[in-house]
């Protein structure tokens, strides 16, 4: 209860009255399978349709060896044709399917491709040359020691030497070197030529592996390479004094050893330090400033200077130093962006220097060693990080690329390399080994090359056995197999397509009859004639599942050939239309079965004699009728209860109590009186008064189709005592018009008398 202690203005929230209860989804579906890729741990995956199942679980599967696909086709009772997933995962969009959550079946025994990357320093090239070219433009620089320095020259495709050779000049901002000696032939990027500074190391630095088990990570290609992650500015020194910037006032013959210069605010040769830098054009001059003389000031450039002419108006700029004398600080611009332990390196200008830095204290960072050469305002100093590049293409052509830039190699941050692939890769996995270094020339590459192919992945198919597809509780997200199910609460159709095994069905049908809020779609053997179908049915009694019968025939995309598929999946998806097109009270059952052989898209001809002997015992049948097409014809759950043989019957109070235990949450740990009873009574009665209306439940008014009753009459005082609020409800759902029955007599004509 609200206090009131002091005088003032209350503002108080009361509620209204019954709170609504939401009706739960009946056209999420959920399935387990064998697939070709993606994930097997966690919970189950949700796609939406069929072209992302194929980007997250891949394509269609080929038939296994002749050894194990006879081991599972040929086993009438723990057998199933479980390489038919993909095609019935397919079945289920194309009759209407949204929602679906899958989880893979991987065997034990299923290891992931792997590899192992050494040490060494590769660069890729980023532009084609040709035959006689002297310069060469490539994916970075770092790592490089600058002028001098010796590197080779590989193709992409054999890995064979092109050219062996020193670098004569460089240009770190353009990534291009200029060599020694010109190329004796063309280099080119499609065929992933590169150049190797150095040797490659033995020592292993990281171990790759795939995402997922299976051979389809033999397609994988991983390369990993140093990048900048971020360019900072070299702060001047304090004891630099001001900047200047003036302009020639006379034109300069090449290689004079003064120009004239405009006096200019900061330009007062008094108060400059003995070593001034200026810019003119593109380079770095050290000059001597001497007086001014009716404006203007005199620059002495050092003897046996070499310069193009200049002419009058060109630009010179004051560029101050950045370390005035030997020492490990810098100031740096954005020095935040920089951690303890980066890898920089720095430019003087003719060789290029890797450093690691020891602290940063606001913009001044010191670093593991003395700053070699002088840098300048103008210079940057480049933070050397990890960029990963994955490949796959599978075998139906798809591609899948990922880039993931900024990543430091060793160190516990969430930019580490194994954390960001661990979180964000859907191809591999990484592993640090003792050998990995921050060091440039010793980064993670292949042995050859510079992409690293997975191998070595085992799909294991050989040790597949039916515990696999049941699973087992590791408790919420560690589920395998069927049990995984029961960590997505959405699903309410659930099937494993393919799979005639009394283990794995027996397993499905008692997770819906555990779970009590979601239906099986069983299969039955392939080939089974009437006789073998009775008898598959037989071991079944439960309001919790249908039996469809026979198979179905459709198109295999990757072999192009028509193929026997199981039902089930085709029917999940039928249930998932009907449940947004009618509803879930009305029968899945006299629609058209999409996604088949337009002739001939049944595996057998079920006649009406047939069916005579089918439905009765609960099994549907699929049947092909002209004029009409492919069509459901069962709406028979496998019970033995009359009250629970129609499946819309069951489905349709699976959805109420899911719907009411879900929208009445509220009601626990409120007080159990009159005013509660009164509360739920409401809530329930408008919930179901919606759904009659909507045209699930028999009655020409509310009354006669359900009714609700919450109070001392279905509650005792030891039920109070105990804290039981009980509710009592009754539905009359519609029944489907399963036997349309038109009586017909003879009528004898009547005289009429006048």
């Amino acid at each position: 209860m609200a206090e009131y202690l002091s005088p003032g203005v209350y503002i108080e929230e009361i509620d209204a009255g019954p709170r609504p209860i939401a009706g739960v989804s009946t056209s999420t579906a959920g399935m387990v399978g064998v697939t070709a890729r993606g994930p097997y741990t966690g919970k189950p995956k949700l796609v939406t349709n069929f072209l992302e199942f194929q980007t997250v679980f891949g394509g269609f599967l080929p038939e296994p060896d002749a050894g194990v696909r006879d081991a599972w086709a040929n086993n009438p009772s723990e057998g199933g044709r479980w390489w038919l997933f993909p095609l019935a995962v397919k079945g289920f969009f194309d009759n209407g399917g949204q929602r679906l959550y899958i989880k893979r079946v991987a065997s034990a025994g299923a290891k992931p491709a792997s590899g192992a990357l050494a040490q060494g320093l590769v660069s890729p090239l980023a532009s084609d040359a040709a035959r006689g070219a002297t310069s060469l433009q490539l994916g970075h620089l770092i790592g490089f020691a600058g002028v001098g320095q010796q590197i080779e020259i590989f193709r992409g495709d054999d890995q064979q030497t092109i050219h062996s050779t020193e670098v004569a000049g460089y240009d770190m901002a353009a990534r291009r070197i200029q060599l020694s000696t010109p190329l004796p032939a063309e280099v080119r990027t499609a065929r992933g030529d590169y150049v190797q500074v150095g040797q490659r190391g033995a020592e292993q630095t990281l171990r790759l592996s795939a995402v997922s088990p299976g051979a389809w990570g033999g397609g994988v290609q991983v390369r990993i390479q140093p990048m900048v992650g971020a360019a900072l500015p070299v702060l001047p020194d304090p004891q630099e004094g001001a900047l200047f910037v003036t302009r020639l006032v006379a034109d300069a013959a090449a290689d004079s050893e003064t120009v004239e210069v405009a006096a200019a605010g900061g330009l007062d040769p008094d108060d400059l330090p003995a070593d001034v830098w200026v810019q003119i054009g593109p380079r770095r001059f050290k000059v001597q400033a001497s007086q001014p003389a009716d404006g203007k000031v005199t620059l002495t450039l050092p003897a046996g200077t070499t310069h193009a002419e200049w002419e009058t108006g060109l630009t010179v700029r004051r560029v101050r130093r950045g370390n005035t004398a030997a020492g490990a600080t810098l100031r740096v611009g954005g020095a935040s962006r920089l951690y303890e332990g980066a890898v920089v390196q720095v430019d003087d200008g003719t060789a290029l220097s890797v450093l690691t830095v020891q602290s940063i204290a606001e913009d001044m960072v010191t670093l593991d060693r003395n700053v070699p050469g002088t840098l300048f305002e103008t210079d940057r100093i480049h933070l050397i990080e990890a960029e990963v590049s994955t490949r796959f293409t599978d075998t139906g052509g798809a591609a899948v690329t990922e880039t993931f830039p900024g990543l430091r190699l060793t160190g516990d941050n969430p930019a580490n390399l194994t954390t960001a692939l661990q979180s964000r890769s859907q191809l591999v996995r990484a592993t640090a080994l003792p050998g990995l270094s921050t060091d440039p020339t010793k980064f993670p590459v292949p042995a050859t090359g510079s992409w690293l192919t997975l191998a070595d992945g085992d799909d294991a198919y050989d040790s597949l056995s039916v515990a696999d597809f049941v699973g087992t509780d590791g408790g919420s997200g560690r589920r395998t197999g069927i049990v995984a199910l029961e960590d997505i609460d959405e699903v309410a159709v659930c099937a494993v397509p393919g799979m005639w095994s009394g283990t794995v069905e027996s397993a499905l049908v008692t997770h819906c009859e555990l779970l009590k809020d979601r239906f099986a779609i069983l299969d039955p053997r392939d080939g089974l004639d009437i006789e073998g179908i009775q008898a598959f049915r037989e071991p079944f009694d439960t309001k919790y599942a249908a039996l469809y019968y026979p198979w179905l025939v459709t198109r295999d995309p990757s072999t192009n050939r028509d193929v026997e598929i199981p039902p089930s999946g085709h029917m999940a998806g039928i249930y998932a239309r009907v449940d947004v097109e009618r509803g879930v009270h009305k029968a899945p059952a006299n629609v058209v079965i999409r996604g088949i052989r337009q002739t001939d898209g049944i595996a057998q001809d079920i006649t009406k004699r047939h069916q005579d002997l089918l439905n009765p015992k609960g099994i549907n049948a699929l049947r092909f009728f002209p004029g009409l097409g492919h069509r459901v014809w069962g709406a028979r759950t496998l019970s033995s209860d009359s009250s629970w043989k129609y499946i819309n019957v069951r489905r349709l109070f699976l959805f109420l109590e899911e719907s009411i235990d879900e929208g009445t949450q509220w009601v626990v740990f409120e007080p159990n009186d009159e005013s509660l009873w009164a509360l739920v009574r409401q809530t329930v009665t408008n919930f179901l008064t919606t759904v009659w209306r909507s045209g699930a439940l028999a009655g020409t008014t509310a009354d006669e189709a359900f009714f609700v009753a919450c109070d001392r009459t279905t509650m005792t005082e030891d039920d109070l005592a105990n804290g039981r609020l009980i509710c009592a409800i009754g539905v009359a759902p519609v029944f489907p018009a399963e036997f349309v029955i038109f009586r017909i007599q003879q009528k004898t004509r009547e005289t009429q008398l006048a």
